[in-house]
């Protein structure tokens, strides 16, 4: 009895384990196969996940994972004495819409045995039932309550009973070393590929291969899947990279997130498009038609007018609630009155007069303060820094910047508090890694929505940021006063095509 055994084996290692038993099989009486984990399937397949197999798109799980049809070839030269004994786990992984947990229909060739049970069940099955000479154990199983499918005689014996048992490891090298490795050099180089006409050109390069069997179930996999149609008709669509961002570009707009908008349609683009393709009760295949390319370009250029007329309602409720505040406070022209404006709005419409007339107030201490009072103040606005401005305040509590010292260590405190915030946003917008004509374009249109970004010369200094953070409170954004691909999409939507090229 030879034996080839994998334990929690990735692919790879579970294709090598099936490599090394298929030249077992032409000198064998009686074959068995077992197969414990979890298995997932498909209208028309069942897969079995090794350690490392990727439940994504369907297209794409023929080459993640092991089709139990690529293996029915070897089993189907020895009916009446194959058994295929199935051992599933369930998990609570996410998985492709096209796939459901579990093992599925599955096409038994005649004469083979296939059995299915829990991984304990199957272990006691294979170790004390079929391992012993004789032993009917189509009866056992099914007096076990197993689920036994396929060629089920009742007497039904996978070894007889004068067969000798002497386990060992397959090891022994094929009689033509350099045609195997030829074989497998080539079906490897198919696996990689992945496509139709990879597994057609081994088929023709190796017609009796080792893989014939899988080769042209993997072409019969590639070819009938829903998935698999709808990736062949939208790679007919031959999308250049210019046309995939507009695409992300959409379902951004759309708040479908892609994680990016580089023309690369990789996991988190396939996810956004069945996302969308779900919200409008559309088959989730996570690939697209023309006619959904258009439809999706319509609802993002509709909601790119919505954004607009929302951000322009929200600037005038925000404007005039900064305007009532401001003649109020600020207006009045006291020292008071102008630091309680820029406690609530430090990027507010009159933020700019609020703090010259507070520096000609500080100006104006400043000639009327003693020369002590100057200096401990000069002191503490030369370290800058929390501390310094406390001391100001233990040294001078009655002093003429003592209403400055307090703001300006509630202004740093705040900054301390946001800092790391900041720096991520920071990082964001460093990653989208922007041109300085994209820049200026950005500059432009806070500009026109009256967002006061100052000089429009592509640089973002103190005036860019506040306008960024006044446009971030327009739209309910957390106001960073940083660009991400959120704000950029939705700043420039209708410009947006051209910005991330």
């Amino acid at each position: 009895m030879r034996v080839v055994v994998r334990s929690d084996a990735t692919i790879e290692e579970t294709r090598q384990a099936l490599f090394e038993f298929g030249q077992t099989v032409a000198q064998s009486q009686d074959i068995l196969i077992a197969l414990s984990g979890r298995f997932v399937h498909s209208s028309n397949e069942t897969y079995f996940l090794a350690t490392d197999s990727d439940t994504g798109p369907l297209a794409g799980l023929a080459a993640q994972a092991l089709p139990l049809s690529t293996i029915m070839g070897w089993p189907s030269e020895r009916p009446g004495n194959a058994v295929l004994v199935l051992a599933g786990v369930e998990d609570n992984d996410t998985i492709s819409p096209f796939l459901t947990e579990g093992i599925g229909a599955i096409d038994i060739p005649q004469g083979v045995t296939v059995i299915t049970s829990a991984p304990r069940t199957a272990a006691n099955l294979i170790g004390n039932i079929l391992a012993e000479p004789g032993r009917e154990f189509v009866r056992v199983a099914r007096q076990n309550d197993l689920d036994v499918r396929g060629y089920a005689p009742t007497d039904h014996v996978f070894l007889d009973e004068d067969a000798p048992i002497t386990p060992s490891v397959a090891t022994a090298p094929p009689s033509n070393t350099q045609n195997v490795l030829q074989d497998v050099m080539k079906w490897r180089e198919a696996n990689t590929a992945n496509t139709v006409e990879a597994y057609e050109d081994y088929l023709r390069a190796h017609p009796r291969g080792q893989f014939v069997a899988m080769a042209q179930n993997r072409i019969t996999a590639l070819i009938d899947t829903p998935e698999a149609r709808a990736e062949r008709a939208e790679q007919g669509l031959d999308l250049s990279r210019d046309a995939r961002r507009d695409i992300q570009r959409d379902l951004s707009l759309l708040e479908f997130n892609t994680r990016g908008i580089d023309g690369i349609f990789g996991r988190g683009t396939r996810a956004a498009i069945e996302a969308w393709q779900r919200d409008q009760r559309m088959d989730a295949t996570g690939f697209l038609t023309r006619d959904q390319i258009t439809r999706l370009d319509a609802q993002a250029e509709r909601r790119a007018a919505e954004l607009q007329q929302e951000a322009e309602e929200r600037r005038r409720e925000l404007l005039a609630a900064d305007r009532a505040y401001w003649d109020e406070t600020g207006a009045r022209g006291d020292e008071v009155g102008l630091r309680t404006y820029l406690n609530r709005y430090p990027d507010g419409e009159f933020s700019e007069v609020a703090s010259e007339r507070l520096a000609e107030i500080e100006r104006s201490k400043r000639r009327e303060a003693n020369q002590v009072d100057r200096q401990f103040w000069d002191y503490a606005t030369t370290t800058n820094s929390i501390e310094g401005y406390r001391d100001y305040l233990a040294d001078m509590p009655n002093g003429a910047f003592r209403d400055e010292a307090e703001a300006r260590i509630a202004q740093i405190t705040q900054q301390q508090q946001n800092a790391q915030e900041n720096s991520q946003a920071a990082r964001q917008e460093q990653a989208l890694n922007l041109s300085p004509r994209t820049r200026q374009v950005v500059e432009s249109r806070l500009e026109r929505l009256e967002m006061g970004p100052g000089r429009v010369d592509g640089v973002f200094d103190d005036d860019t940021r506040r306008a960024i953070r006044r446009y971030q409170g327009s739209r309910n954004m957390q106001q960073t006063g940083y660009l991400s691909e959120a704000v950029v999409v939705q700043l420039l939507a209708d410009s947006v095509r051209s910005i991330f090229r």
